[in-house]
């Protein structure tokens, strides 16, 4: 796969930079914006802290030798004890926030990666750019380091302005102070810096051998899809393969973890050793300064004694921040990468087509990736009303050519019109005009209702009107027989476990098509392929019923359906060889008679 090895310019980190800004600033709640300004205050709070300290210990001094008052003691003490209980506050809503806003904006995350997916030009999710790998490292590493670090922009900032002013403190007493405090920090951020990076090329380089670590323990504890491979596993002997496969794929998945661990752990050992060992030299600097002149107090020790070990905690908490999330510059790009991925164009007044002719002009077309064509040079004209069947064996095209005809890819070259309408500059007006059942349909898991009525939103239809869709599909006596009918809720996480056979679900899937009967094209793509004989027959019966006046695109390996259509294209690698109807294909003795009289023979006893 691959990755954002090169190193990123200036011009583009400071893009990614604003970007995530404003992703950061857009997924803040009101509150959370609230607490976000009031910290660029609270940032000057240290050194206030820290100052009054030192006036509290100085004003404690003076009072022993009967200098000051009471009084002023505990003025200073009240405004310490202030002053501290609005850090603590403030340290606490900013934590809550944090956590608040990391959710927030992985949310927003994943939403644009849904929102991504459902809208960029088919070729992507065929992996054209690597796109589906892309994704992958988005949703498994991206998602949560991509929010954490766009969260930590503002909180950066902060932390700048606090390490800026506890050095013009500290600066005031001794530069040899502030010098070897930022000396003594700088291991720790290069460490940090160098794991970042390490970090990010490991998970790149570890990511398949760990997607496969838990692809073989999902097949190994029959958690993939409902136990799928179970029954093969048992019966062939199939565990021990398996087990030996997933140990040896999670042992060095681990191992290189384990590895890169190991390094980090005992390299930030040595540099907290040597920043706690430079602590105590920096409190020996401020001690002869006071020896070396006293009236500096014992004030100006605490001052010292205080914000040393802040600035060390400000020093590595901003430089590891800024550390954090140029490292995690990569992260974000990939994400922005996948947001930016070109989407398909959709008009935004889509026109109404009532006469769907189909016309393909010399329509050629290459999946991504692939050094072959997959339909050449194909025309065709397809009229308003026409019932048509596809077939041909796996391969020939026919689920490439109901593809282009749905506008979800778009033809490598030549032109295809629906209506006298250009497909490529019409898809909503195109996809309006067409009602589809897919090979891969989708199984909702929500009520039979929804099911079907999720085809189109704009329609209310009464139960009447969809137990008379469900008569025409088959999906009538088994709808029928749900507890709740129409309202029961159907699937996998179902409340009470009510999932579908293979056939039912295709049923409701047609169901759902015929749901939108204002289209004026009806695409049925194997609309029998999980269905039992009687079922398949019954659905040949109700055909005319079930298409009305809509023209109608059958593709189907099974050849019965030929019987009930008028036109019969049959595709072979990637063309139409043969165009008419049954009796007309089978006088011929081309390829279709061919296919039919071999499927014949599977019910000849």
């Amino acid at each position: 796969m691959s990755r954002s090895k090169n190193s990123i310019g200036l011009n583009e980190t400071l893009r990614i930079v604003g970007r995530a800004l404003a992703v950061s600033i857009r997924t803040k709640g009101p509150l959370s914006m609230m607490v976000s300004v009031s910290g660029f205050v609270i940032a000057f709070l240290p050194v206030i802290i820290a100052r009054t300290l030192g006036m509290f210990t100085n004003v404690v001094q003076l009072l022993s030798l009967g200098h000051t008052t009471v009084s002023e003691a505990i003025s200073l003490l009240g405004l310490l004890v202030a002053l501290y209980i609005i850090q603590t506050v403030y340290t606490n809503l900013r934590s809550y926030f944090s956590e608040v806003d990391a959710l927030r904006t992985v949310a927003y995350i994943k939403k644009t990666i849904i929102d991504c997916t459902s809208r960029v030009e088919y070729k992507y999710i065929e992996n054209e750019g690597d796109f589906r790998d892309k994704l992958l490292f988005a949703e498994e590493f991206g998602g949560h380091r991509v929010a954490e670090s766009m969260q930590q922009i503002i909180l950066i900032i902060q932390s700048f302005i606090t390490f800026a002013s506890i050095n013009t403190v500290l600066f005031n007493v001794s530069p040899w102070i502030v010098l070897i405090l930022l000396v003594t920090c700088i291991p720790a951020v290069i460490l940090s810096i160098l794991q970042k990076d390490e970090e990010y090329k490991n998970k790149t380089k570890n990511m398949k051998d760990g997607a496969m670590s838990v692809h073989l323990y999902y097949i190994g504890a029959g958690a993939n899809e409902r136990g799928r491979s179970m029954a093969d596993l048992r019966f062939t002997g199939i565990y021990p393969w398996v087990k030996e496969k997933w140990r040896s794929v999670s042992d060095n998945y681990l191992k290189s973890k384990n590895a890169v661990t190991r390094k980090h752990v005992l390299y930030n050992s040595v540099a907290d050793i040597l920043r706690n060992v430079v602590y105590i030299g920096v409190l020996l600097v401020a001690a002869a300064r006071i020896y070396a002149n006293p009236t500096l107090g014992l004030g100006v020790f605490m001052l010292v004694f205080t914000m040393s070990g802040q600035l060390q905690t400000e020093t590595t908490r901003l430089f590891v921040g800024i550390a954090r999330f140029f490292g995690d510059i990569r992260y974000m790009k990939d994400f922005f990468d996948l947001a930016d991925t070109p989407k398909e164009k959709l008009e935004d007044n889509p026109q109404t087509i009532s006469e769907a002719d189909i016309i393909f002009d010399r329509v050629s077309f290459t999946y991504p990736n692939s050094p072959e064509e997959t339909l050449h040079d194909l025309s065709i004209n397809i009229k308003q009303g026409e019932k048509v069947a596809i077939v041909g064996e796996n391969g020939s095209g026919k689920s490439t050519f109901v593809n282009l005809l749905c506008g979800i890819y778009q033809p490598t070259t030549g032109n295809i019109t629906i209506g006298s309408l250009d497909l490529g500059e019409n898809l909503r007006a195109v996809r309006r005009a067409i009602s589809v059942v897919f090979q891969g349909f989708g199984r909702y898991e929500t009520t039979i209702r929804e099911n079907i009525t999720i085809a189109d939103g704009t329609k209310k239809a009464s139960d009447e009107e969809l137990w008379t869709y469900a008569k025409n599909t088959g999906a009538y006596d088994f709808i029928k027989e749900q507890p709740q009918q129409f309202d029961e809720e159907i699937g996998t996480f179902s409340k009470t476990g009510n999932n579908l056979s293979g056939g039912q679900w295709q049923k409701i899937a047609m169901t759902r098509a015929v749901y939108r009967d204002q289209a004026r094209v009806l695409i049925l793509d194997e609309p029998t392929a999980a269905l039992d004989p009687v079922a398949e027959a019954e659905l040949y019966r109700q055909f005319s019923t079930l298409t009305g006046t809509k023209t109608t695109i059958f593709i189907s390996h099974r050849l019965g359906i030929t019987n009930v259509v008028e036109r019969i294209l049959v595709f072979d690698n990637g063309r139409i060889v043969e165009d008419g109807s049954h009796s007309e294909l089978i006088k011929k003795n081309g390829k279709y008679a061919e296919m039919f009289h071999a499927q014949a023979q599977w019910y000849v006893a």
